[in-house]
Order: C-alpha cells, then sequence, then structure tokens
C-alpha cells in the first residue's frame, strides 16, 4: 500500500487530490498548518496531522509519526511548496 504525505495548502485542487488519493486506497497523512485545513479533507482514510512546518524540527517528528503507524512513506506531495521555503529559510 502507498503511504502518502500530502502538504495541505487550503485549496479545492489539494482536498480532491487527497480524497482521490484515499478512493484509489492509498494510505495518506495530510499535513495542515492549522486545524481548518485538516478538517476540510478528513475521510475514512486520512491520517490529519497539524504541524508548522515552518519550524525545522516539526517536520522530522511528522515523518517519524507516520512511519511508526504505517511505515515508510513512499510519496510527499507539496503542491505550494511549503517544505522547500523551510529549507530554504
Amino acid at each position: 500500500m502507498q503511504n502518502i504525505v500530502v502538504v495541505l495548502d487550503g485549496t479545492e485542487h489539494t482536498a480532491a487530490l487527497v480524497a482521490e488519493l484515499t478512493s484509489a486506497g492509498a494510505q495518506v497523512t495530510a499535513i495542515g498548518q492549522n486545524f481548518r485545513e485538516v478538517v476540510a479533507v478528513m475521510n475514512h482514510g486520512v491520517y490529519p496531522l497539524v504541524a508548522d512546518l515552518a519550524d525545522p524540527e516539526q517536520w522530522p517528528i511528522v515523518v517519524a509519526r507516520v512511519e511508526a503507524r504505517f511505515g515508510a512513506v513512499t510519496e510527499v506531495i507539496d503542491p505550494a511548496d511549503r517544505l522547500a521555503a523551510r529549507t530554504a529559510a
């Protein structure tokens, strides 16, 4: 089973992507910067997490939690490049 982490960006496009991935059978973890972003995509197959990705210490914690629960992350989807912004800072 695919273990996909999606970094939410608050758009309908990304919410639809999360729904499509879960419908296809992937295990999806949705990472939002706030509770509102995460609640918008919660459904039967989504593991929701809230994290401040501008904080360099939080991303490794997120990955460790996801991998402890579901195994190795097979893909990270970050439509708004929030992770790239974090590593560039």
